[in-house]
């Protein structure tokens, strides 16, 4: 069976065109679509695919047992967590970083690839496919003069002429015109309609997000912001934050974007301690005074339990630690 776009002239039905600029035209490509949607779908899982063989489940290991709000040995689990930061990713995870960076870049590139490759395709209609049918939806059905065609009955034929070829009694080749109904293009019109826009969406969405780790990669003092915005409510002494800052500025991209992942996946109190820890042992600000207490210049009953770290405390809830804190203080 074939399918042609050449609808008898005296046929007044929706979404019939007689002819194309002139010429026959075979539209076949609608009987691949759900083929070619899943295509799609596995070209767009490579990247992540590759991140996940590249990442090689380092956050699920660093963040195993700092996820809840409730802590576990947290003392010990933060010692173990510094001296594993130190000795095995420590100025050794930049390749990390840039790994993480390509496959945002190779995000985008997909998005544009599989952009052309649908117009293709679709025998070149898709590229202008989602303004045409929003200007043509946009007009009223009384003002659209002349023989104005629907883009998606352009592209996604609902009416077809078929010629039938078969052999008949005596063995002969003989061919039947008839007018063929293409039901599953009504739902496919509306598909590729979504994809134009959904796509639009990743692109510009994908642009934004370049620009800023572009911003991230060639700022210090973008990536200390970032820092901040996220523990700010957690650092409750100024020479804590000067030693975070310090450390900020002047570590590696890899250990920036390792420390920004993990304050991704970890309670923040539990990292915000582990960070000022981090940046007091490891690279502490040469002008203000090193006691690595993480969150109150003056200990009290409670930044005791946190902060000499008992291995005997085998429970610590740390969730509302900063309120109580501020409890003491007002009642001080």
């Amino acid at each position: 069976m074939y399918a042609t776009f050449n609808i008898p002239p005296d046929f007044k039905g929706a979404c019939a065109k007689r002819d194309f600029n002139g010429a026959k035209l075979y539209n076949t490509y609608y009987q691949w679509v759900a083929i070619y949607l899943v295509f799609q779908a596995v070209i767009f899982y490579i990247p992540r695919s590759i991140w996940l063989s590249l990442e090689g489940g380092l956050m699920k290991f660093l963040a195993k047992g700092a996820r809840g709000k409730i802590i576990e040995s947290s003392c010990e689990k933060r010692e173990n967590l510094l001296k594993t930061f130190q000795e095995h990713l420590h100025n050794k995870y930049n390749a990390y970083a840039a790994g993480f960076i390509a496959m945002e870049v190779a995000n985008v590139i997909v998005v544009l690839a599989m952009i052309f490759a649908t117009n293709s395709f679709l025998n070149h209609q898709f590229l202008d496919y989602g303004p045409l049918v929003y200007r043509y939806y946009s007009v009223p059905e009384e003002e659209r003069f002349g023989n104005v065609m629907n883009p998606m009955c352009n592209v996604f034929p609902r009416i077809a002429a078929c010629d039938y070829i078969r052999f008949g009694p005596g063995g002969g080749q003989e061919t039947k015109n008839a007018i063929c109904i293409l039901g599953l293009n009504m739902i496919n019109d509306k598909i590729f309609l979504v994809l134009w826009y959904w796509y639009i969406v990743l692109t510009v969405l994908g642009c934004i997000r370049l620009f800023y780790r572009g911003c991230q990669v060639s700022s210090s003092r973008v990536r200390y912001v970032m820092m901040r915005a996220k523990m700010h409510r957690y650092f409750k002494s100024d020479t804590n934050l000067k030693h975070v800052k310090h450390y900020i500025y002047h570590c590696s991209l890899g250990d920036w974007f390792v420390l920004y992942q993990m304050s991704r996946n970890m309670n923040r109190r539990f990292f915000a301690d582990f960070l000022v820890v981090l940046s007091k042992r490891v690279n502490p600000h040469p002008h203000f005074e090193c006691d690595e207490h993480p969150f109150t210049k003056q200990q009290s009953a409670i930044s005791d339990d946190v902060e000499k770290c008992d291995i005997n405390n085998q429970h610590l809830d740390i969730t509302y630690i900063g309120e109580e804190i501020k409890d003491e203080k007002d009642d001080s």
